[in-house]
């Protein structure tokens, strides 16, 4: 049974990557807080935030300072998102619990995926549209219960449930031997997203791929920023919203406060407006 324990890291490097805490982070801890009722809260943080959000929130919290891991089975970790990975899955192979990036804000108890020795949602490849023949498959689909093919990118490593020593944590750390990104490069996100689904598929037994629906859709592109930021949508299966703040900070979350979440009504906003 996985640990009702929620982990959050932040500020890694001493100029938060020119990301300060704000309202955004505040609330993917407060939501999450509010809706799992965990045991505890653990930030694992190399550089203390501050600010009227950090100190809305650092009291409902366990804070444990860490030094960011420089590398792994000898190969060197450039990027601080990289130092975040081993730093999100040493803590989890440790003392176990639920793992959510402070992009994220919950909205749907986790509780369901706490029975598996370790739970990871899948990561869409790309936006599901369709044509009109499709759109008419889709309708006769949904009348009988038929599953929609979709097309998964792999396994993403924002949200994750795990048993202290779940085993394919050990595997996926172990992966870290052939690490090679130097940082923003073509194998960014190899052992974040690829090499998890590769190792779900060599052992299924040991992991519990969760619908892409639940914790990371919409995607990352214009239409699914402006779905979660500008449009007004419920969508019924999440149980947790990726913010993809790489993609969305500089137009959305920097620009978030409690004044704008109350008075502009988009599907994050209207969201987070229960949890002031």
């Amino acid at each position: 049974m996985v640990p009702n324990v929620l982990h959050f890291i932040f500020g890694l490097s001493e100029n938060f990557g020119g990301k300060p805490f704000s309202f955004s982070h505040y609330m993917a801890i407060r939501s999450a807080i509010i809706v799992n009722k965990p045991d505890d809260v653990i930030f694992h943080y190399q550089y203390e935030p501050s600010g009227e959000y950090w100190d809305m929130i650092k009291g409902q919290m366990t804070l444990n300072k860490v030094e960011a891991p420089s590398e792994i089975h000898g190969n060197k970790l450039f990027h601080v998102a990289h130092k975040a990975d081993i730093i999100r899955l040493q803590a989890l192979y440790k003392t176990g619990g639920i793992y959510l990036d402070v992009d994220t804000i919950s909205i749907k108890p986790l509780d369901i995926f706490r029975q598996h020795s370790f739970a990871i949602g899948q990561e869409l490849e790309q936006p599901v549209e369709y044509t009109l023949k499709e759109k008419v498959k889709k309708m006769i689909r949904h009348a009988t219960l038929r599953p929609f093919r979709v097309n998964i990118a792999g396994l993403c490593n924002a949200v994750m449930l795990a048993e202290p020593g779940a085993p394919f944590i050990e595997h996926w750390l172990e992966s870290y031997k052939t690490f090679r990104s130097n940082g923003n490069d073509h194998y960014w996100g190899e052992h974040s997203v690829l090499v998890p689904y590769r190792l779900s598929k060599e052992h299924p037994e040991i992991v519990h791929k969760i619908s892409p629906f639940a914790f990371h859709y919409p995607i990352h592109n214009a239409t699914g920023l402006q779905l979660l930021f500008e449009k007004s949508t419920v969508f019924r299966n999440a149980y947790v919203h990726h913010l993809w703040e790489s993609a969305s900070w500089d137009k959305y979350l920097k620009h978030l406060n409690i004044e704008v979440v109350r008075t502009k009504n988009t599907t994050y906003n209207l969201l987070a407006r229960k949890y002031l």
